[in-house]
């Protein structure tokens, strides 16, 4: 049985997510989640594609942060809404959400925007005031988007590792027989049976 090829966007994932839980360990700093679902979300198979959808992310994790302030402080400063009415109110600001991402011509940033406002609208302890937690919550997924877009730029696979599995892989696609082979080998054996057959009718 052969196990499936790791491939490096899978490493660098795991590694970005695993730096994000040691730096937000070594600063005791919570909320890492935000840095890792960042950080997964960022990384691309090359450089280039993880810098602009970085730069997209980034801004993406702004424009959630600022529509997150701009609903909190609606329904606290002027509404002074009930919390079991937020059910209502948070998927408005999601359709404002990907209208202004569509208005800036940056749709790959919906996706982060949408987490970092839902994250910012659905906890309850928002220790500081709303704003510094908005703050906060930005600044959790920017240092996410940042630690995927450095690995994906200065991680790189070791030449005498990936000659190993390149020929790993040659040699097991070798190994492997193609289908029109176990089908001529199919009616080989089909044939002899045939040929067995006929020399047996024939001797009695």
């Amino acid at each position: 049985m052969n196990l499936p090829k790791i491939g490096m966007r899978n490493i660098k994932t795991t590694l970005s997510v695993f730096l994000c839980l040691m730096l937000f360990d070594l600063i005791s700093r919570e909320n890492s989640i935000y840095a890792c679902v960042a950080a997964v979300i960022c990384m691309q198979n090359t450089i280039v594609d993880s810098l602009e959808k970085g730069v997209s992310r980034v801004l993406g994790t702004i424009v959630g942060g600022l529509v997150g302030i701009f609903v909190l402080f609606i329904v606290s400063e002027i509404l002074v809404v009930n919390e079991d009415m937020m059910v209502f109110i948070i998927p408005l600001g999601i359709i404002l959400l990907i209208e202004i991402c569509v208005m800036i011509d940056q749709k790959q940033a919906v996706v982060i925007s949408c987490v970092v406002y839902l994250s910012i609208l659905i906890s309850k302890n928002r220790d500081g005031g709303y704003v510094l937690y908005t703050v906060n919550r930005v600044l959790d997924t920017s240092i996410g988007i940042i630690i995927a877009l450095l690995v994906n730029k200065y991680v790189v696979m070791p030449e005498r590792l990936r000659t190993f599995l390149n020929s790993s892989t040659n040699k097991n696609q070798e190994e492997k027989p193609s289908a029109v082979e176990l089908k001529k080998s199919q009616d080989g054996e089909e044939e002899a049976d045939l040929n067995k057959k006929s020399d047996d009718n024939q001797e009695r």
